[in-house]
């Protein structure tokens, strides 16, 4: 909880800012992460899939590397690194920087990853993860998504909101009702 504390208050709020910026605007966004990462940009994708803006997820490297050769100007690319040190996603900001997208790195500060971004959203959490699985980087590469997913519904407005209420409703039909299984309101 410390560590979740010191990003927290570490946190480059104009970056988390102009990041909101780089993605209410764009036409197109993808999420892309390796190993544990993936895990993080697929939740991404989760909560951006609702705001009625094309998203792109994928944990295979060719795929990703065809969508970043596919990229254009408006799209976002948003790596996700703990250590920055992955080449693969490197490259990948590469290709799409090439293919005139921003590319957005969810990284640590100094990092090949966060130099080769648009824009770096550093998260400086003291794990290695070269050692121990990660979890501590996991969960603040998490939170910040869902910072970034709240400011995008912010900046969009409340006809962007009922937009979201719409998806709500809709997705409804796809659960059994609660009180007629005698279920509590924190399920």
């Amino acid at each position: 909880m410390a560590t979740l504390d010191h990003v927290r208050h570490s946190l480059d709020k104009s970056a988390i800012n102009r990041a909101v910026d780089l993605l209410t605007q764009a036409k197109k966004i993808a999420f892309f992460g390796l190993g544990s990462s993936a895990a993080v940009a697929h939740d991404a994708m989760n909560k951006f899939f609702r705001f009625n803006v094309p998203v792109v997820y994928s944990d295979d490297i060719v795929l990703q590397r065809m969508s970043c050769m596919n990229c254009s100007d408006g799209d976002v690319v948003v790596l996700i690194s703990h250590t920055g040190r992955t080449k693969n996603l490197v490259e990948l900001a590469q290709l799409a920087r090439e293919n005139d997208a921003m590319v957005i790195a969810l990284t640590s500060a100094g990092t090949p990853l966060a130099r080769e971004a648009t824009l770096a959203i550093t998260l400086d959490v003291p794990e290695d993860t070269d050692i121990y699985m990660p979890m501590v980087s996991r969960l603040a590469q998490l939170t910040v998504i869902d910072v970034l997913a709240t400011g995008f519904t912010l900046r969009r407005g409340a006809k962007f909101r009922d937009n979201l209420k719409r998806v709500k409703e809709a997705l409804k039909e796809s659960r059994f009702d609660k009180q007629l299984l005698n279920l509590s309101d924190d399920r």
